[in-house]
């Protein structure tokens, strides 16, 4: 990646030739104002998404503010939804019904009305909570959504029943990690890996005994909703 710096220098400089505050920059792109620090302060990197979201928050074109994404990639992050205000819900992160495989597919994805409620309420039933001290350390809670998991294929890291926590703010699967996504046979829990150099993406069940090796694909062909940031299961 380019320099770091050279990166934090042109975000902290156009955002004051603009005139915005961090507070202001945080409110439009809906990352964090602490995480905005790090960024300006060239303590970490961007993330397409967030790329895509604070060029937009200052009227520029990405590529003013990094060089760091070829223009493909920028074209296929285009259509990322513009940040808005959530919705007043009863808790933190909704947790939704529909299944997301690890090892077959489920549904492809919730559709949303324009107050942020879910078109088919039988999509969602209820929300989890979290305590303050547990809610910091999260970026993005509110595009955060808590989905069931099915299927053998990520174990031993996810065991069948679990549910994952998903970051539906990052749809670009880099770094590799454990990401929701869709090359075909609905929502699937899969490890994604970026192949350098090429248009492909390494789709990887962590149970390789039982499924076998990575499929490598077209990176156009594997949608991603969201990278898998948490996950919770029972010890029986």
């Amino acid at each position: 990646m380019e320099n770091t710096w050279l990166m934090a220098n042109r975000i902290r400089e156009i955002r004051k030739q603009k005139d915005v505050t961090l507070e202001d920059l945080s409110e439009r792109t809906g990352i964090s104002y602490t995480h905005l620090s790090r960024i300006e302060g060239g303590k970490r990197g961007l993330s397409l998404e967030n790329v895509i979201r604070i060029a937009r928050a200052l009227s520029v074109e990405p590529t003013e503010l990094t060089t760091d994404f070829n223009h493909e990639d920028l074209e296929r992050a285009a259509d990322l939804p513009a940040h808005t205000q959530p919705a007043e819900t009863a808790g933190d992160v909704e947790n939704l019904t529909i299944i997301s495989g690890a090892g077959g597919g489920g549904l492809q994805a919730v559709e949303y009305r324009e107050d942020g409620a879910p078109i088919d309420p039988a999509m969602s039933d209820g929300f989890w909570s979290f305590p303050e001290s547990i809610k910091g350390g999260w970026r993005n809670l509110d595009r955060v959504k808590a989905l069931p998991v099915v299927g053998d294929s990520m174990e031993p890291t996810l065991a069948k029943g679990s549910t994952v926590f998903i970051d539906t703010t990052h749809v670009y699967p880099n770094p590799e990690d454990i990401y929701a996504c869709d090359y075909g046979d609905g929502l699937v829990i899969k490890r994604l890996k970026l192949v350098p150099r090429s248009d492909k993406i390494m789709v990887i069940s962590d149970n390789r005994a039982q499924y076998g090796e990575p499929d490598e694909l077209l990176r156009e062909d594997v949608r991603v909703y969201g990278r898998v940031v948490a996950w919770f299961q029972w010890r029986g």
